[in-house]
């Protein structure tokens, strides 16, 4: 039989156990302090930043009274083999990979918390993979409270922007919103590297032009162009491209055009996609697509190009959330084009698997349906209803165009 073993909790579980027990005690840390054992020792202790050692553990557990046992924990080794299997696992192609996880996430105790949160941060990647939102949302929670627990900054930054992403997602703009503005708040608080902030800013950019807080999202905006220079190439032209929405929404067309450019170039200098960079590559090229269809006059010729470029890729891919997408880009694209009945086909298509599309995309399949119904029987309505919007959205009134969206074709990104 295994025999039993224990090991001593790495940083920053260490830390935050002695805080934890030395809280619970109602002592200070200079009560801590002694012979082997200065004040800054103890501080990077407390703060995950240095290592414990044997010694350590043998004075901290006489001064708080408590056994050593109490800074172990079970062999991590299973957990650990568990999660490296599933971090070399396809989300896409590994069927075992969600149990895998949850097994190696049963036992809190008996893993690292800093690794526990690697756990959860590849479980929610692999429902998200699975397009199982409901799973996703509930996982990034633990991930976010975990975050917060193990007190690391950055870790609470990329935890709070990917459930505001989530929730973004599923159509809960309010809570999102919240999410995102605490990941931003945190990221300028803690002076995090360019790419954590801009994360946070990307959700959050998004998620304020989404419920009409058009100021905002124009300071914050202004804010994620001034890191671009400082960001990778996927992160920079994602920053570009969102900018890009902001200008549209603020009539501002001839300088969303020259952002979207500038991404486009900053993704693709040469003549197609990176290797490893393929699907922001097409990411990128499908949200063209849409933010030309927005400009007025819309842009149907560049739309179309953007697609022609996407369409062997979105192929090779396989990606059904960016195959679903595609279709819809190309229902909007015919009817504009004024082809009703390809239109509705790809409507077809697209709504037989319409439950798993995201929130905003599920308005615009709904409103492009309208549409095109109320183009068969009533033309002329049609046309009051789209100028009903546009006006909507000239007056600001976010309720208003919400509403009349749904009826008349106004895509937002």
């Amino acid at each position: 039989m295994r025999q039993r073993q224990m090991f001593l909790l790495e940083q920053p579980g260490f830390g935050a156990r002695l805080r934890e027990i030395r809280q619970a005690r109602g002592m200070l840390q200079s009560e801590l302090t002694g012979p082997g054992m200065s004040p800054a020792y103890l501080s990077r202790l407390e703060s995950g930043n240095r290592p414990p050692t044997e010694r350590a553990l043998a004075y901290l557990s006489d001064k708080l009274g408590v056994p050593a046992e109490i800074f172990r924990r079970d062999d991590p080794d299973e957990a650990a083999q568990q999660l490296a299997v599933a971090l070399s696992s396809s989300a896409t192609e590994d069927i075992d990979i969600v149990p895998l996880l949850l097994r190696s996430l049963e036992r809190p105790g008996a893993m690292d918390p800093a690794l526990r949160w690697q756990a959860l941060w590849i479980l929610a990647e692999t429902y998200s993979a699975q397009e199982d939102r409901d799973q996703e949302q509930s996982v990034l929670r633990d991930l976010v409270a975990l975050g917060t627990a193990i007190g690391n900054p950055r870790l609470e930054v990329r935890g709070r922007t990917r459930l505001a992403r989530c929730l973004r997602d599923g159509g809960r703009l309010r809570e999102a919103l919240g999410a995102a503005r605490d990941a931003h708040a945190l990221a300028v608080a803690a002076a995090m590297p360019p790419p954590d902030t801009a994360r946070a800013l990307l959700a959050l950019v998004l998620l304020e032009a989404d419920t009409g807080r058009h100021n905002e999202a124009a300071s914050h905006t202004e804010e994620l162009l001034a890191l671009t220079a400082a960001l990778p190439l996927r992160l920079g032209a994602e920053a570009l491209c969102t900018a890009s929405t902001v200008r549209v929404r603020q009539k501002r067309h001839a300088e969303a055009v020259r952002l979207l450019e500038q991404a486009l170039e900053r993704l693709d200098p040469g003549a197609g996609p990176h290797s490893g960079d393929i699907l922001p590559w097409l990411r990128l090229r499908l949200a063209a697509a849409w933010l030309f269809l927005q400009m007025p006059p819309r842009g149907p010729a560049e739309a179309g190009r953007r697609l022609r470029e996407a369409a062997p890729v979105v192929d090779l891919l396989g990606n059904a959330a960016c195959r679903r997408e595609f279709l819809l880009l190309r229902s909007y694209l015919a009817f504009h084009q004024g082809d009703h009945t390809t239109a509705r086909e790809l409507c077809d298509r697209v709504g037989e698997d319409g439950g798993r599309l995201a929130f905003r995309d599920r308005i615009r399949l709904r409103a492009l349906r309208s549409q095109l119904a109320l183009f068969h029987e009533h033309g002329e309505r049609s046309v009051e209803l789209t100028g009903l919007a546009r006006q909507a959205e000239r007056a600001g009134d976010v309720r208003l165009t919400a509403e009349d969206r749904r009826s008349a074709v106004l895509p937002t990104r």
